[in-house]
């Protein structure tokens, strides 16, 4: 028998995975500079302007240097095939930390006792807790949840045993809410 949709432990966990699928929230720190702005303060501009400063960076200098201190006679400059390449990038930017920062918005206080039940189950029956989390966490259907967690589990679990496992953990959360 699936789980009924006006079961009170079914609403408050669509609400639990609810909320652990927007737990982490995303701000940016600097909404004072727009980012094209920033990539606009990095872009040369011109193509004149993008040609000095790629000036000296073929590695004429560093051949033309090596050529000197190899003791080589009449030698001014290394062919490119004996020097190892060495990569260079424009990083010459101030450190700055990453604007993007995630905020953990939590779990309501209303239903952290799920979390617990569901940490507790997990001790317990880790794929009936894997179940619970997979169906109240991820949008999509059944069969493509019970793949999912097929492929975690690593065991052969039929769409059939995905919802009596469902069953029996909502069963078992029921239980938990009423001897707490």
């Amino acid at each position: 028998m699936p789980p009924k949709a006006d079961d009170p432990i079914i609403e408050q966990l669509r609400r639990w995975g609810a909320a652990q699928v927007n737990r982490y929230a995303l701000c940016r720190s600097d909404r004072s500079r727009h980012v094209l702005e920033q990539a606009r303060d990095l872009a040369p501009g011109t193509m004149e302007r993008a040609l000095r400063q790629l000036v000296g960076r073929d590695g004429r200098s560093r051949r033309k240097f090596m050529a000197e201190r190899s003791g080589v006679q009449g030698m001014r400059i290394l062919p490119v095939w004996a020097v190892d390449p060495v990569r260079a990038a424009n990083d010459a930017d101030k450190p700055h930390d990453n604007p993007e920062v995630a905020v953990d918005m939590g779990i309501p206080d209303d239903l952290r006792w799920l979390d617990r039940a569901i940490a507790s189950m997990a001790r317990q029956y880790p794929l009936r807790a894997l179940i619970v989390r997979t169906e109240f966490t991820v949008s999509a259907s059944q069969a493509v949840k019970a793949a999912q967690v097929r492929q975690q589990y690593g065991g052969a679990l039929s769409l059939w045993q995905y919802r009596r496992e469902l069953q029996r953990a909502v069963d078992w959360l029921s239980g938990h809410k009423q001897a707490a």
